[in-house]
């Protein structure tokens, strides 16, 4: 089989997956929409922000050292710093996220307060799972990847369902489904790895493990704040508008971002797996990587043109109709914020050009300009028009900026003819 028609049945084996893991939750969420309010949404929302930015740096990024290893007992080593530092990150996270939880002044914060305890949990389980996703990425096993994102995309939103029937409806259970669904994912991964966890131990040592934290301190240093600053570039439309205009709004951009980000990040994530390992290995071959690049974006345009485009046309009244009335605005929210995700969904993956460049440095300065300015783009917003749909219109916007130039940007370093620590 030709290496053209291997990525793409790769491609097509994880975006099956992808697919799968997607159709349950969407198909619960008019179910879910009718049984949560938008105040929910919202809280629930602001509680998994302030989880995610701390799962942003549970494992300090080394997983992207688990692909670049040349040697499999190297890259085991990699898992084992990953995995460490999770565990670790999640118990400082423990008490970091009491810390910011009891000193927030809003309103309705005791579901909040209730749920702190589960998101160390999912900090754990968010990074041990990128740890076993990345070393199956490296192994080519794209089906025990999509299997475990259906496995958490099910168990996720079925909990959440039931939940809501068995108990009085709160946040909490929307939190406590999500983690549920890690749980599950998590054990299957383990028990997939099996080779992983075969003659782990034995040839580990302090002193190898300390020698390859060393080689890969970059994501240490580097791409580890800068994921950081992209999780909160994600999650500050949640800390602003709750701040600005009241977690009912909020929920509102809560359901409309999470039905936009769930395709995009899942689908988009499935081709960036498939094309960072396909990219590592035509560097080594030619000596750049644009031929993959470009059809690799080919690909993702083609497939998100109609979809987008409907989107912006009908979200309004499709969410009405779906949804529910009260969901009108979230459907406005998804126009107002289409051709943002729309180039996030074709540009993101092909960013990995960065990290195969070492260019580290490079994108973490990046991110601080994009934190200014959307950091600028929502208060201007807010204190010009005094209206969330012209705050997010310029957060909109800006983003599109951003990916125009991570576009460009990639697209030259594809073509240059050197990798920073090749495998």
């Amino acid at each position: 089989m030709s290496q053209k028609h291997e990525y793409i049945r790769n491609i097509v084996t994880v975006f099956s997956g992808t697919a799968m893991a997607q159709a349950v939750p969407i198909l619960l969420t008019p179910i879910l929409s009718r049984l949560y309010t938008p105040e929910d949404f919202g809280i629930y929302a602001l509680a998994m922000s302030i989880g995610v930015c701390a799962a942003a740096i549970a494992a300090s990024q080394y997983n992207h050292g688990i692909m670049l290893e040349k040697e499999e007992h190297d890259a085991k080593q990699v898992v084992v710093i990953s995995s460490f530092i999770t565990l670790s990150i999640s118990l400082i996270s423990l008490i970091v996220l009491f810390v910011i939880i009891f000193g927030f002044h809003i309103s309705s914060l005791e579901d909040i307060k209730s749920a702190c305890i589960l998101l160390p949990i999912y900090v754990f389980f968010t990074g041990v799972i990128s740890s076993f996703s990345y070393w199956n990425n490296r192994n080519k096993q794209y089906k025990v990847i999509s299997k475990a994102r259906v496995i958490s995309a099910v168990v996720t939103a079925v909990s959440q369902v039931f939940l809501a029937f068995i108990f009085r409806v709160t946040p909490f259970f929307l939190l406590f489904g999500l983690v549920s669904g890690q749980f599950c994912s998590f054990l299957y991964l383990f028990f997939s790895t099996s080779e992983l966890h075969k003659g782990l131990f034995i040839s580990l040592s302090f002193s190898r493990l300390k020698l390859f934290g060393v080689k890969h301190k970059q994501f240490l240093t580097f791409t580890s704040f800068a994921d950081l600053l992209n999780i909160l570039l994600l999650q500050l439309p949640v800390f602003i508008l709750t701040r600005l205009v009241g977690a009912t709004q909020t929920g509102q951009f809560a359901l409309s971002n999470k039905l936009l980000a769930m395709p995009v990040r899942f689908i988009s994530s499935s081709v960036g797996e498939v094309f960072r390992q396909r990219a590592i290995d035509e560097y080594v071959q030619c000596g750049n990587c644009y031929k993959v690049f470009f059809q690799t974006f080919k690909g993702l345009l083609l497939l998100s043109v109609i979809p987008f485009a409907v989107l912006f046309l009908f979200a309004p009244d499709l969410f009405a109709f779906v949804f529910g009335e009260v969901w009108r605005e979230a459907g406005v929210f998804t126009r107002i914020m289409t051709p943002m995700f729309f180039f996030k969904f074709t540009v993101s993956p092909l960013t990995y050009i960065y990290y195969i460049n070492g260019k580290q440095k490079e994108d973490f300065i990046v991110h601080i300009l994009m934190l200014v300015l959307i950091i600028s783009a929502l208060y201007f917003g807010y204190f010009w028009f005094r209206d969330i749909n012209f705050m997010l219109l310029l957060y909109s916007i800006s983003y599109v900026g951003i990916y125009i130039y991570y576009f460009a940007r990639s697209y030259f370093l594809s073509k240059k003819s050197q990798m920073h620590g090749s495998r």
